[in-house]
């Protein structure tokens, strides 16, 4: 893959405002989209007790 940027949008939100703020709140990253983060994180919390369980 080549460094340059391409000038046809990809459809991503970017990541900062010009003015350097970020584009999406963190509030709103943690709360909202497909599968709000918050149960992500608890997801992933119960696999690692189950899978640590496992093991000892």
């Amino acid at each position: 893959m080549s460094g340059k940027k391409s000038n046809i949008p990809d459809g991503r939100i970017p990541d900062r405002l010009p003015d350097g703020r970020p584009a999406v709140a963190w509030r709103s990253r943690w709360t909202e989209g497909v599968l709000p983060l918050w149960l992500v994180a608890t997801a992933g919390g119960i696999a690692v007790i189950f899978v640590v369980g496992l093991f000892f």
